[in-house]
Order: structure tokens, then sequence, then C-alpha cells
């Protein structure tokens, strides 16, 4: 049975791709990028192979990571984070450069643009447990918020492309390319100075300075002569995505279904059959924050031992791929949205059990697993068929026509 319906497809023939939000490190990048496609780049090269091999140096560098670290609480050699940085080094770039090729090629199309922010999908939960390990955490509540502030973020971003028709890559000073750096950096620096650099407490002295300070002053500087080094970059990256999420939910719920759209990135030959307005934009929302916290229950609650902690983990990572993807294509194909039922409520049944028992929970938590892995599969595998049967195009080779 097919996933995607004729008007689906139609409504994908037709998409328009709208950025915005580039940055000055992006337009520094703009010149090398460009050299590296004109003069490195064969034109037989398919865009959609480049950034299926980012994404496999990221998936690389994740199993020799979780080889060594499989339950986040040993260090890895120091290798390993030189080439946890060099992974997301990687990426960052191929997934700059296969638009660009894509141009070059004469191959531009809707397929290229849901590869693209399909394999972003999934790359994003394989460079945050990597970036866990580097920052010395644990499964605790500090891993935990850490991918709750990240994944929400960047699954808004398509949330508000999806109702503005605009994909904002970051604020002019900061967005995607920043953020990847950032992540090598910390590779870099345990890499460099050590896993225990991260635990190091910068602010201790302040300790024995406001003993006889009054109350208020005196818990604060306890809390933060406390803070290790990995703490007040988590304050850093939490206070960012907390306000990067509210300023997503003010501009969407402002301008959803407005004449200001109308007029603008939003006109109605681009709108399809898409659910749009207040209310469409509210359920949308409610649907992401259930999937993530449903996610992030299965992470808080202790349903698997230690030594099985990567597989919640990754649950999580499938599933919000999963259903980020479809977001991604419900825009582009300019249907309804609605996320996938399935994954939701293997997710649910497994907290059930965790509370009444009824089977083993690591067995039950590997067979979430390979439910919500195959349905992913299942389902990103059909939609890449039906859409290049439809445009007559391969999804990982260059048809002779199309080359110079």
């Amino acid at each position: 049975m097919p996933v995607l319906s004729q008007r689906a497809l139609e409504g994908l023939r037709n998409y328009k791709y709208k950025p915005a939000g580039y940055t000055i490190l992006d337009d520094l990048h703009q010149p090398i990028w460009n050299y590296i496609t004109s003069n490195w780049l064969p034109n037989w090269l398919a865009p959609n192979l480049i950034t299926l091999t980012g994404l496999i140096t990221l998936i690389f560098s994740y199993i020799i990571t979780a080889y060594y670290n499989i339950d986040f609480t040993y260090e890895t050699p120091r290798w390993n984070y030189l080439l946890a940085a060099a992974a997301v080094f990687i990426y960052l770039h191929m997934d700059c450069l296969d638009g660009k090729q894509a141009r070059k090629t004469g191959t531009s199309s809707p397929l290229g643009q849901l590869f693209d922010h399909g394999c972003d999908a999934f790359a994003v939960h394989l460079i945050l447990i990597n970036l866990i390990t580097s920052l010395q955490l644990v499964h605790d509540w500090k891993s935990i918020m850490s991918a709750l502030y990240v994944f929400i973020p960047w699954w808004l971003a398509h949330w508000e492309e999806y109702h503005t028709g605009v994909m904002l890559y970051g604020s002019g000073l900061w967005g995607v390319t920043e953020a990847n750096y950032a992540v090598c950096l910390v590779h870099l620096f345990t890499y460099i100075v050590g896993p225990a650099g991260w635990t190091w407490t910068p602010f201790s002295f302040l300790g024995t300075r406001c003993d006889n300070s009054i109350n208020f002053i005196e818990r604060l500087c306890s809390f933060i002569s406390g803070l290790q080094v990995n703490d007040a970059l988590l304050l850093t990256f939490g206070f960012m995505g907390a306000s990067l999420f509210l300023q997503q939910v003010v501009r969407v719920f402002k301008l959803s279904g407005s004449d200001t759209l109308l007029k603008t990135t939003l006109p109605t030959e681009e709108r399809g059959h898409k659910d749009l307005g207040f209310r469409a934009s509210g359920s949308h929302l409610l649907q992401i924050l259930w999937t993530c916290i449903g996610c992030g229950t299965i992470l808080i609650l202790p349903i698997v031992p230690p030594s099985h902690s990567r597989i919640v983990f990754e649950i999580f990572g499938i599933n919000y791929a999963w259903q980020a993807t479809r977001m991604i294509m419900a825009h582009m194909s300019k249907e309804p949205f609605q996320i996938a039922i399935l994954p939701n409520i293997l997710i649910m049944l497994q907290i059930l059990n965790f509370f009444v028992e009824a089977f083993e929970p690591t067995s039950i938590a590997y067979a979430v697993l390979a439910g919500t892995a195959v349905g992913y599969l299942q389902y990103i595998i059909s939609v890449i068929s039906e859409i290049c049967a439809f445009l007559g195009i391969s999804a990982l080779t260059i048809k002779a026509r199309k080359m110079d």
C-alpha cells in the first residue's frame, strides 16, 4: 500500500524551498563550498550520495563510541573524541555541499531536499549522544534535559516552516553551522584536555567567600561553586534552547493563517491541502510535545538497567527521526500533518509495562526499538521509492541525460 497519495506527489512536484536566517559564518563558507563543488566534485557524484556519506560517518563514530562506552559511565580512548569531532565536521560540510552539487549537475529535486532534511532528523540524536559522552554525562536528568532542549527546537524549526513557508537556519549571529562547530569544539576540548576537564569546578572559591552572607546569597554561591564546566555549558545550551523555543512558538502563533503569510511566504498555491491556522498549529505543537514527553518519560524511568541505557535513547532518536520526517514530508507535499501513532503507542505500552511488570522490561525495550526501527525504515524506503518512481529519478545515482 503506497505511503504517499497521488495528491501528495503532485503537491511535492511544485514544492519551493525558502531558507532564511543565514549567519556571518555561513556567508564566509560560501566561497569554500562553491570552490569544492566546482573543482573537486565529479559530475557523476549524486548529491544524495554526498549526504549519505556524511550520515554514514556519524553512524561509524556513534558505533565506535558505543563500543567503548555502552552505558555512559566509561571514558573512551582519547582518539575517539577526535574521531567524533571529525565526524561532525565532515557531516556539516557534506550537508552543505549536496545542494550545490545538485544545482551544478542539474539534479535538484524535492527528493534531494527530503533526503537532506531526513538525514538531518536522524543525525540529530547521533550527534547528541556522542556529545553527551564527551561531556562526561551519565544517564540522568542532565542528559535527558540536554536531549529535550535540542530535539524540540530542531523539530519546531520544521513546524514553523510548515506553517510559515520559511525554514529559519539561524538568527544571523547563531545558527546550524555555529552549533555544529560548537559540538566539534566540545569534542576537541575533551581530546586535548581529557574527560576530567569537564568535571572541574572553576567557581569553587565562592563556597567559602559567601558563608556569612544572607541566606539567598549563600545558597546561590553554594550552587554556583558546585557547578562543573559541563554544568555551565548545559545551562548555556538550555537557556539558548528555551529562548529559541519561545521565539518559534511566538512567531508561528502570531503569523499562522494570517494575511501577512498569504501575501508573502505562504501564498494560496503553496498552501495546498495543509491544515493551517491557530488551531492547527496548536494541534501540531501538542503532537510534537506528546511525542517528546513520552520519549522523555522512558528516559526518566529506570525502565532498563544502566548497561542498556543506550536502548531507550535510540528509541527516542529513531521515533523522533520518523515523526520529524513525516512533518517535513507533509510540508513539502502540502498535506495535513499527523504523527505516526504506532511508535508512540509502543512507548506508552513500554511505560505501562514498567508499572504493571507484565513482561521483562529490557526485553520489551528491545522489542519497542525493533518495532520502531522497522516502521521507520519501511516509511523511509517507501517514500523514497514512490518519489523516485513519480519523478522518474534515481536516489543515489545521476542518470546519463542529467550529466554534462
